[in-house]
């Protein structure tokens, strides 16, 4: 075999195959969090480059880095899924808003929400000073909320849920005083919904990575336990679609995966990872999920969903 053949093939082809294998990897934490992007392929084919720059001229290694980055650009999915049509859709807004408290902020959001009119507002990252202040304004257009906090069960989050429709049996699936998974039970007119939301902790060090994983194995825990009714998970799970973690996760349930995180003015979907999620247990299925090109001062994209339950 010709031995520039031989270095074309291990330029082009190891370093997504070294990706696609490293990423079925669970642990240690900062090795799965390398692993949670196809961008580490650049990082492979630079190495490999170096090692093998005499064999190959300028030219050869600018084409080979172009085809490396087509393709990681293919396989972190670029390209959007086909949309569907549903009859009579359900729609969900969700957004980590990233703790803001500015006025001007809250009251975009709070505007948008109120002339959008959701089925389910589902909003994470809230500070405790901007929840009572959500809650007057947003009250009277989605009457049900959860506050994501319960002194009766003593548990605190940063989640707000808010909807047309009631919740009940509403429960915090505690970790210490917090708690990143709150179930319930949504009243839609033609239908009853287990509702799960969460928003696990990012997983910057191995403490967090910990208790990540724990709550999504709470999450996954109350997926197994058989339900009459139709299951749905929504939030910022920090969790990367490309983790083979969640296909554990997320078994027997639909999704469609977007691009939400980071939201930076230098970086566009195409860089981006797609961490927030909604799955729907069947028959529903997901038809449609778009970013909201709005709400610039939080890191994290909105995302409007549109969901057939059959």
């Amino acid at each position: 075999m010709d031995i520039k053949f031989f270095i074309a093939l291990i330029l082009i082809c190891l370093p997504s195959f070294s990706w696609l294998l490293l990423k079925q990897v669970h642990s240690p934490w900062w090795l799965e969090n390398i692993s949670s992007t196809p961008f580490i392929i650049l990082i492979f084919y630079l190495f490999l480059m170096l090692v093998l720059s005499s064999f190959i001229s300028f030219q050869q290694c600018l084409a080979y880095f172009i085809i490396n980055f087509i393709l990681l650009v293919c396989l972190n999915g670029m390209f959007s899924f086909n949309k569907k049509t549903c009859y009579e859709p359900i729609n969900f807004f969700q957004f980590n808003m990233k703790y803001t408290e500015e006025e001007r902020h809250l009251t975009e959001l709070i505007d948008y929400l109120i002339a959008e009119q959701y089925h389910l507002i589902t909003l994470q990252g809230v500070s405790q000073q901007s929840k009572q202040q959500i809650i007057e304004r947003l009250s009277p257009f989605y009457p049900h909320f959860i506050r994501g906090e319960s002194d009766h069960q003593q548990a605190h989050s940063d989640q707000l849920l808010f909807s047309h429709y009631a919740f009940k049996d509403i429960k915090y699936i505690k970790s210490g005083q917090s708690s990143f998974l709150i179930t319930s039970q949504w009243q839609l007119p033609a239908s009853e919904i287990n509702l799960l939301s969460s928003h696990p902790p990012s997983p910057r060090n191995e403490k967090l990575w910990q208790t990540r994983n724990r709550t999504l194995y709470q999450l996954k825990n109350a997926l197994n336990h058989p339900a009459e009714n139709t299951s749905l998970v929504i939030g910022d799970l920090n969790l990367s679609k490309h983790s083979s973690r969640i296909n554990i996760l997320k078994q027997g349930m639909n999704t469609k995966f977007i691009n939400s995180w980071p939201n930076t003015h230098y970086t566009t979907s195409l860089f981006g990872l797609a961490i927030d999620h909604l799955w729907v247990s069947n028959p529903a299925e997901v038809c449609n999920r778009q970013r909201v090109d709005k709400f610039n001062w939080s890191d994290h994209y909105a995302i409007k969903t549109q969901v057939g339950f059959k």
